[in-house]
């Protein structure tokens, strides 16, 4: 029998310590929510298009409209560090008159609130 709980004990052990270091990698562990979040939309008439951003700070509640001519646009790849599983989110809309149509995209950090531009003609294709 003491072989059998030596085993056992073995086999606890080695359970403890996969759980130990799992929780020191931050699996099991939920993702904190995103402090801000982005939403997009156009406002479309047939002589006129514009879209319109709105970031809310989930915190305390505070919206802000972006002012699209003002922030920053990406050049060549739009990689920026490597951080957790959903820190960046992506707002996208399309305007639409009968003469012109476009499409744009917003990346959003979700915890400091940053927001950019995305050009999007030089963004890689995928799949390659």
């Amino acid at each position: 029998m003491a072989g059998a709980d030596r085993l056992l004990a073995c086999a606890l052990a080695a359970t403890a310590a996969s759980a130990c270091r799992a929780q020191e990698a931050g699996e099991g562990r939920s993702p904190s929510p995103p402090r801000y979040e982005l939403r997009c939309d156009s406002a479309d008439t047939a002589q006129a298009s514009t879209l319109f951003c709105v970031r809310l700070d989930t915190r305390n509640g505070d919206a802000v409209v972006l002012d699209l001519d003002k922030l920053p646009v990406t050049s060549g790849s739009s990689r920026a560090q490597d951080e957790s599983d959903g820190t960046y989110q992506l707002g996208c809309d399309s305007t639409v008159t009968p003469q012109k149509s476009d499409f744009r995209c917003l990346r959003l950090h979700t915890r400091t609130g940053d927001v950019v531009m995305l050009r999007l003609s030089e963004l890689p294709p995928w799949p390659r």
